[in-house]
């Protein structure tokens, strides 16, 4: 039985953060602040790198991987570049790639700069389960939820992770806490229902 991770950032991050991208531009101020930022002094306008990742946002929607990472990459190891927005889509389309170590190594930037971030930490998550390196999968998603324990896509995410590192009575746990914040959620269901029987089998 496989399950894949959910979310990532065709359906949540991009679509969220370029909403918050666009308020953001309107109202002149930048979407991951910066220390000088967090003490008061106005931003006049949003980085040179905040507008690469406004611009690779929209590439990754409409399913341009290659031109995002021929967009992004030139620009990674500038040391000038503090958008963390910029590493996370520059890690979605790594991982659409299937270049999970690229993608990997794309959100820990991100998160070195946004350490509290909970969408690229569950993304770097998500990377660390496709490339089968469940325990740091597991310990990503659960940083995640010490500070959002609301955020339904890592409680299913850790589930899954659980799963495939057969601890069973803890991914059980989280599809139920999935099911009982969404009881529609087919996944968690049919997960919910594997576990059981092999939980019984073990008695």
């Amino acid at each position: 039985m496989k399950g894949t991770p959910l979310g990532e950032g065709q359906t949540s991050f991009p679509s969220f953060i370029l909403g918050c991208f666009f308020l953001a531009l309107a109202l002149g101020c930048g979407l991951f602040p910066t220390a000088a930022g967090a003490l008061g002094t106005k931003k006049e306008e949003l980085s040179h790198f905040d507008r690469l990742a406004a611009e690779a946002t929209l590439l990754n929607k409409r399913g341009q991987f290659d031109q995002v990472i021929t967009l992004l990459e030139p620009h990674k190891g500038d040391k000038k570049n503090n958008s963390a927005l910029f590493f996370n889509e520059l890690g979605l389309a790594y991982r659409q790639k299937g270049k999970l170590s690229e993608a990997i190594r794309a959100y820990q930037s991100g998160l070195s700069l946004a350490p509290a971030n909970p969408v690229i930490m569950k993304n770097l998550g998500d990377a660390f389960y496709l490339n089968k390196e469940y325990d740091q999968a597991v310990a990503k998603y659960q940083k995640v939820l010490e500070s959002n324990p609301h955020f339904i896509q890592a409680h299913t995410n850790l589930g899954l992770a659980y799963y495939q590192i057969e601890k069973y009575k803890e991914a059980l746990e989280e599809f139920e806490i999935v099911l009982k914040m969404d009881p529609k959620d087919e996944q968690a269901k049919e997960f919910k229902e594997a576990i059981l029987k092999k939980l019984k089998g073990q008695k």
